[in-house]
């Protein structure tokens, strides 16, 4: 439950970076292109909290990370590929 909640909160997460491109005068793209280094500071939090806080080992922690961070970094990378061109 953890984990889906992690990867719902990254796709909001890229929908406040979108949105916050576009009332800025940016493209769409540009939001989720400077998402990508947030998320994954925060997908690396997550999981050293994993490992030093709740006493998990990094065997355990390293596939969540990668579900964690990969799910929505791949709907960023998409969004960039569909809205990068001008």
């Amino acid at each position: 439950m953890h984990t889906l909640t992690w990867v719902v909160g990254g796709l909001v997460a890229l929908g406040i970076f979108v949105l916050a491109a576009v009332m800025l005068g940016r493209r769409v793209a540009d939001g989720a292109r400077v998402f990508i280094w947030p998320w994954l500071a925060a997908s690396v939090v997550n999981m050293l909290l994993g490992v030093y806080w709740a006493n998990m080992p990094f065997s355990v922690e390293i596939p969540v990370l990668v579900i964690v961070f990969g799910a929505p970094a791949a709907v960023a990378w998409y969004v960039v590929k569909r809205f990068g061109a001008a």
